[in-house]
């Protein structure tokens, strides 16, 4: 499905000009993550959460002009290109995470941020660690947060990091989520990292998913109204239980 910058701005509060660059921009050659794409923004998660989130750091103070930079978006493609190796099976996690470690380090403007990423993300499964604002409690909603590294790359005085990476938690949740309910299956047979087989596929377990897409729509609140509005219809309209109930029948 074709997005213009229009779409973005009604459905999830894009910013138009972030909207426009996002859906103008050609598709990068030689790059796993757009592999038989022809648009770069087509009308999937995996896609759409480039255009929110770069919105998502402007509200947050980063300044619009770096975070369309081609130097910025590159940064952003890079980590997507060694997302699709880690999705296609030809790197591990580790590989992965020390590939993008090696291949961003010149860009870097908050060593401190990096420096925690890169003990965060260096472990086998990004498991959250103690006292740290990076990662969820469920090691299956952190498999997305390499594009963090692409945090420690911004140089902009107003920038809040803290409330960028708390927006970063609360889109990618609601995200995953969604894509762990339309996978579960294949996920089960496959052995795949699934948020449902982490919290459980009980009533314990839903009560969890549906707090965590509580406090996903409690922080967008704040910081993008409309994405907040989304997160709450979603939640209307999807039944946890008979996601649930037709699998384990």
């Amino acid at each position: 499905m074709f997005l213009t910058k229009d779409d973005l701005k009604l459905a999830y509060g894009v910013d138009l000009e972030i909207g426009a660059v996002y859906v103008d921009r050609p598709v990068p050659s030689q790059n796993l993550y757009w592999k038989g794409r022809t648009i770069y923004t087509p009308g999937a998660p995996g896609y759409i959460f480039m255009p929110i989130f770069a919105d998502i750091l402007f509200r947050c103070g980063a300044e619009k002009k770096l975070i369309l930079s081609n130097d910025f978006i590159s940064i952003n493609e890079k980590i997507l290109h060694s997302a699709a190796l880690l999705e296609h099976q030809q790197i591990s996690w580790q590989e992965h995470a020390k590939q993008l470690n090696e291949n961003l380090s010149l860009y870097v403007k908050d060593s401190s941020l990096f420096e925690a990423l890169s003990k965060y993300l260096g472990q086998s499964t990004p498991h959250k660690i103690s006292g740290s604002s990076l990662g969820t409690n469920f090691p299956s909603l952190n498999r997305a947060d390499t594009y963090l590294y692409s945090l420690a790359c911004i140089d902009s005085p107003m920038f809040d990091q803290a409330r960028a990476i708390s927006g970063w938690y609360a889109l990618m949740t609601y995200f995953l989520i969604l894509d762990d309910l339309a996978d579960i299956k294949d996920d089960l047979i496959k052995g795949e990292d699934n948020v449902l087989i982490d919290v459980g596929m009980n009533a314990s377990g839903i009560e969890k998913v549906n707090a965590m897409i509580d406090d996903s729509m409690a922080v967008m609140l704040s910081i993008n109204p409309v994405m907040a509005n989304r997160i709450d219809h979603k939640k209307t309209v999807i039944s946890l239980e008979e996601i649930i109930r037709s699998i384990t029948a």
